[in-house]
């Protein structure tokens, strides 16, 4: 080997195994068995649930894994999608290597070994092991197999080359390949990739073709290589597509949707894609004369469909990598109203999320006209948009730095009067800025973090365009003088746009008692929540100490943290060592029904280092819940000391245990915070007080435009 190959290999990675499942637990055990048999142990095992698995079989794997020593996480979604999973995985995980595997796939001898091995080399991005499908080997099946190969299916790759020098250990061709694609059945990446790219969620349903896009793009990257000495058995459980019709359509309209995303179309290539077609639609003709009819006129209707939603989105692109069709509708360009895009990555559920959706489905009632630009997939949100009538469009950006988005973005906003680009900096800012600037459209930055001296947000490259930006809006006054002085935003383009709530959503108190049914708690005791995604700066280790050190003196407090995110681990293992029972400190992780759970509270609480204006305050007051927070960003535009709510000092535990202390023993205090905090969010924080706010910017930069 040569000192060069030597230096680009590193120490054993650590390896994390991942296995995506829905409602095969039988199938399950078979794999776990083959994972338990291998001859070294992984750091973590990750279990992402999109059904419901049984108690003895989580029992089972758990009690398993720390008889090993093996990080256990298991994470049960509420949606069901396998890409999502696999994003929820990277993201739980802190290992370097994620070896995905299906819930009917049995590992070889030698496997996990020989992966950790070769990755090594930092050259190698992801491996697949050989593949072997029994259940392919019979003459029906073979001959199905034939029919694909003589259709072309994946002839059309990227074109781009992988980077130089190749792994030295591509030189031992008995022990890898080259690949050019990986098999979802099977597939170890690098952590670091799938969080930079992360699988296209757009991809619903079975989420055919997830392996081949991620390998698509990854290709030109970093080196894919199949380890030749190890094997995977792909035992094929059909139980979770047995919908014929709809296996057809996803077939059809994920491989148009993949092909449009990662590779340059051509004539040939548009050719091609008629041949492979027709082929395809041939066999299930033939083979529904001969085989179970109904299954397979069922699937060729199903083709049919995902080829008439698909291709009109490939033509759209002229063969070009994006998806720029609005998910909703199309925005009415020849009305005189004025018209706005907001610009975010992806409408997945967080509070500035929440606030654009909320801000963009009352805009109409004001006069304007709105749109959803998201840079990446549109996210699960997006279907709030869709029922609003609001156009979403999506896939803009395919990697980090595709200056082809400049141009895909112009001709959106060029019908656009104004951009509003959601967050403070990042990629959101940058691209709509450039695009803006060359549509001649006015552009406005809704920052949603507010800065300090040793964290700030707008990066170089968006500091030099704020020449380009026309206003910032920040969300209170100090937040606005931290913009100015930390970030050098200037302060004569800074509005202040304060953040609201949808009142009525949160008044349930008439549903107090059953809301307190839910959380468990009985007539004398005390509910106090931390509501807040599971991320570091939220500080959920202070809100854990308080509670051990509250409950000792005062056995009527009940503690509950309700969010997911990055941090659960963390969190789950920070629960453990405090010491309070888990009938005193409860995580109820992500849940739909916080609403409803507020009413049931005493208290609401953030312990954050740093909270710009939180959303989770005044849906706490909006429900009739004492609130407790830090004294930082702008909180006190809402939270009075002592009269609409406590504060308290950011990420300190002794602060945060007095003030639960005086609330746990003063019910009346409790009583009196909740009732003002109630009448000040139904007066100056509504949702429809930010709308109008935010129409009335967009009416004065749409007509400095015209």
């Amino acid at each position: 080997m040569s000192a060069r190959a030597d230096d680009r290999r590193d120490a054993a990675p650590t390896l994390a195994v991942v296995i995506c499942t829905a409602g095969r637990p039988d199938s399950l055990r078979r794999t776990l068995e083959s994972v338990w048999s291998q001859s070294i142990e992984p750091a973590e095992l990750i279990i992402v649930d999109d059904g419901r698995l049984d108690d003895a079989t989580l029992n089972a794997a758990e009690s398993r894994c720390v008889g090993l020593g093996i990080g256990w996480i298991y994470h049960r979604k509420q949606k069901p999608g396998l890409t999502a999973s696999r994003n929820v995985a990277a993201v739980s995980s802190s290992a370097d290597i994620l070896f995905y595997l299906d819930d009917d796939v049995s590992c070889g001898p030698g496997l996990f070994a020989e992966v950790v091995d070769l990755m090594r080399d930092r050259s190698i991005g992801a491996i697949s092991p050989v593949i072997v499908e029994p259940s392919l080997s019979s003459p029906g099946s073979q001959l199905f197999q034939l029919g694909y190969s003589l259709a072309g299916w994946w002839r059309i790759r990227p074109r781009r080359a992988a980077p130089r020098p190749p792994p030295a250990v591509l030189h031992d061709m008995k022990r890898v390949r080259k690949l050019r694609w990986l098999s979802g059945a099977a597939m170890a990446i690098r952590r670091d990739l799938v969080l930079d790219r992360r699988f296209d969620e757009s991809l619903a349903g079975y989420a055919l073709g997830e392996d081949r896009e991620m390998g698509y793009r990854l290709a030109p990257e970093t080196w894919l290589v199949e380890a030749l000495r190890v094997r995977a058995i792909h035992r094929r459980d059909s139980a979770g597509r047995s919908d014929s019709y709809r296996f057809g359509f996803m077939t059809a309209r994920n491989y148009l949707h993949i092909l449009g995303r990662t590779c340059p179309l051509g004539l040939g290539e548009y050719v091609l894609l008629i041949w492979t077609f027709a082929i395809l639609a041939a066999m299930q003709f033939v083979f529904a004369f001969v085989g179970d009819r109904q299954s397979h006129l069922s699937e060729l209707a199903g083709m049919a469909a995902g080829l008439m939603a698909g291709i009109p989105k490939l033509f759209a692109r002229g063969g070009r990598s994006t998806d720029a069709a609005p998910v909703g509708g199309r925005a009415n360009r020849f009305g005189r109203r004025p018209r706005v895009v907001f610009v975010t990555n992806r409408l997945e559920h967080g509070g500035a999320e929440w606030m654009l959706i909320e801000t963009a489905k009352r805009l109409s009632g004001f006069g304007v006209d709105p749109a959803v630009l998201c840079l990446k997939d549109a996210g699960p949100l997006a279907v709030e948009c869709v029922r609003a009538g609001i156009p979403v469009f999506d896939n803009l950006l395919h990697f980090k730095y595709d200056f082809d988005a400049v141009d895909r973005i112009e001709r959106i906003v060029r019908d656009y009067d104004v951009i509003i680009a959601v967050g403070s900096g990042g990629d959101r800012m940058f691209w709509s800025t450039l695009a803006g600037s060359r549509a001649g459209v006015p552009v406005v930055v809704w920052s949603h973090w507010c800065p300090t001296a040793d964290e700030q947000r707008f990066e170089r490259m968006n500091r030099a365009l704020y020449r380009k930006v026309d206003r910032f809006v920040a969300l209170g006054r100090r937040h606005r003088d931290a913009l100015v002085r930390w970030e050098n935003v200037p302060a004569g383009r800074i509005e202040i746009i304060h953040n609201g709530i949808d009142v009525s959503r949160f008044d349930l108190r008439e549903r107090r008692r059953e809301a307190r049914e839910r959380l468990g708690l009985s007539d004398g005791e005390v509910g106090i929540a931390l509501v807040a995604n599971l991320r570091n700066e939220k500080r959920h280790d202070v809100f854990i100490e308080a509670a051990r050190r509250v409950a000792q003196r005062q056995p009527s407090a009940r503690f509950f943290i309700i969010g997911d995110g990055p941090n659960r681990d963390f969190v789950e293992a920070a629960a453990l060592r405090s010491g309070p029972q888990r009938s005193v400190l409860r995580l109820l992780g992500a849940r739909d029904d916080v609403p409803l759970l507020l009413s049931g509270l005493d208290v609401c609480c953030l312990c954050s280092e740093l909270e710009c204006f939180s959303l989770t305050m005044l849906e706490a007051a909006a429900s009739g819940c004492a609130f407790v927070g830090p004294d930082t960003g702008s909180m006190d535009e809402f939270l009075d000391d002592a009269r609409t709510g406590l504060l308290t000092r950011p990420a300190e535990a002794d602060s945060l245990v007095a003030a639960l202390d005086r609330l746990i023993s003063d019910p009346e205090l409790r009583m009196r915070l909740a009732n003002a905090g109630r009448e000040r969010v139904r007066s100056d924080f509504g949702i429809e007080r930010t709308a109008q706010e935010f129409a009335r910017l967009v009416g004065e930069l749409a007509r400095v435009r015209a």
